[in-house]
């Protein structure tokens, strides 16, 4: 069961500035941060232009380790999601939206096609200076732990071909403030793959470090 059922029963009720616009990747490819050019990810770019990134360790092996999560999307995009298992149910699923001049994300759980409930498997260390809302665009960058080790799936980051999983919608959380605030149906899902190892860093630790005192 994948996540093109992800947020789908989900609910009854109810970035920093880009030079270019983003444009949809068919396929995932690498991408560097025009200001930290030593950051650099694997990018995968949905149809609505919401950009996925996942950056990890060089020296890392397929188990527990660390990950750069960045999500850039268009400020008409309320929420947007992804599976690390790249299906819906027993695994995490990242949420984020915009917060005011800011953006947060939540964890979020199903063990069925239900409301997906927040839960503790993965947590955040934001990145301030890449997390930030405007008028065009929205984006959240953080070191998220527990993304890459769940149950009995372990992330390869030596894999060119990860399964993911994302959806979004257009209407944002009741409270955008609130992590556990509840968000809406989606209005589009999708299932993508991706090439880890574009997305190594040789010094990860170090650029963490740096980025997350960054002010």
């Amino acid at each position: 069961m994948g996540i093109l059922g992800v947020f789908a029963t989900a609910l009854s009720l109810s970035g920093a500035a880009v030079a270019s616009p983003i444009q949809e990747r068919a396929v995932a490819a690498k991408y560097c941060d025009a200001a930290n050019p030593t950051l650099c990810f694997s990018e995968w770019v949905s149809p609505e232009k919401i950009a996925y990134r996942v950056a990890v360790p060089e020296t890392a092996t397929a188990g527990s380790f660390d990950v750069i999560l960045q999500i850039e999307a268009p400020k008409t995009v309320g929420w947007a999601g992804i599976a690390w298992g790249g299906v819906m149910t027993n695994n995490p699923l990242t949420v984020a939206w915009a917060n005011g001049a800011s953006a947060i994300a939540t964890t979020r759980k199903a063990s069925a096609r239900t409301y997906p409930q927040p839960a503790t498997d993965v947590t955040y260390t934001v990145i301030p200076s890449l997390t930030k809302a405007n008028t065009t665009h929205w984006t959240y960058t953080a070191v998220a732990k527990g993304a890459s080790s769940f149950g009995t799936t372990k992330l390869d980051p030596a894999s060119k071909s990860v399964s993911f999983a994302y959806a979004q919608a257009a209407g944002a959380p009741s409270t955008p403030s609130d992590p556990a605030s509840r968000f809406s149906i989606h209005n589009s899902r999708g299932k993508f793959t991706t090439d880890l190892s574009a997305g190594k860093i040789a010094d990860f630790t170090a650029l963490v470090e740096k980025l997350t005192k960054a002010a």
